[in-house]
């Protein structure tokens, strides 16, 4: 099984990022593994903002791109950040989500994160899917989904629930299942 993923966590502009690496066991309780922290500069908008119409705490939640360029994750060029917007503001950083292992624009499911810090689970799709389903809370749900304006192959998808989503499966326009790359849940 791969591991979750690994989550930055943000904190304003200048922020400390930690990528944590764990693996999961057979009964799916995360092992303990290393930690790589950078400093970067993160949660400014890479592409347009995906604005979803749910509004809370600190605005509007939205999705978008962000450049990642940490040495040890070679395969990986962005990430997907959740953030909020209020009313005619700036985008807050909230959770960013990065692919961890090998390139982060292979065929499938990536940067898959579990809610966190009241944001909802969410993560992309490398493919032309339409089509997004998962089991979440134990039911069936098609997720919401958008297309990044940087690379329209890339499909940002949320739920309208922080529980984990499991079973997710991709679908292309006539209907037929997209591989499923990395379904995996992080969490932070």
């Amino acid at each position: 099984m791969k591991s979750p993923g690994k989550r930055t966590l943000l904190a304003g502009g200048a922020v400390l990022a930690v990528v944590l690496m764990s693996t999961l066991t057979a009964n799916a309780v995360p092992a303990p593994a290393p930690a790589i922290v950078q400093t970067a500069q993160a949660g400014t908008p890479w592409g347009d903002v995906i604005g979803t119409g749910v509004h809370g705490d600190g605005g509007e939640l939205v999705f978008s791109g962000v450049k990642i360029d940490v040495e040890q994750l070679p395969g990986t060029t962005f990430g997907i950040m959740a953030g909020r917007r209020p009313a005619g503001g700036q985008v807050t950083a909230g959770v960013v989500a990065n692919e961890f292992e090998g390139s982060d624009k292979a065929p499938g499911f990536h940067a898959v994160s579990g809610g966190i810090n009241g944001y909802p689970s969410f993560g992309y799709y490398a493919g032309p899917a339409v089509k997004i389903t998962a089991k979440v809370a134990g039911k069936s749900v098609t997720a919401r989904q958008a297309p990044w304006s940087v690379d329209p192959n890339v499909v940002v998808f949320w739920f309208d629930s922080d529980a984990d989503p499991l079973e997710l499966a991709a679908f292309d326009a006539s209907g037929k299942e997209l591989p499923a790359g990395n379904t995996g849940v992080g969490h932070g």
